[in-house]
């Protein structure tokens, strides 16, 4: 996935998606024993937009602090830690 088409993902409205649509991250399984490169592209693939996923019955919208960690430190850290 390109940087173009993460900026266009992050423009979605979560409150105009219909839950159903969105990924429950907790079904999505990450092979820890893929490189990381891997993993990130494994999760995008199951999650499709990973500023707009479900847990459970609820609507998630992630975002990111313009001064804190960028999408990519922020998501390798993630990947690491599952």
């Amino acid at each position: 996935m390109t940087a173009k088409e993460l900026d266009a993902l992050k423009g979605v409205d979560v409150r105009t998606v219909e839950k159903e649509a969105l990924v429950d991250i907790r079904e999505v399984e990450v092979d820890r024993s893929l490189s990381l490169e891997e993993r990130k592209r494994a999760y995008l693939e199951a999650v499709g937009n990973p500023y707009a996923v479900r847990v459970g019955d609820m609507k998630v919208r992630v975002r990111f602090a313009e001064d804190g960690a960028s999408f990519e430190e922020a998501f390798e850290n993630m990947l690491r830690n599952v």
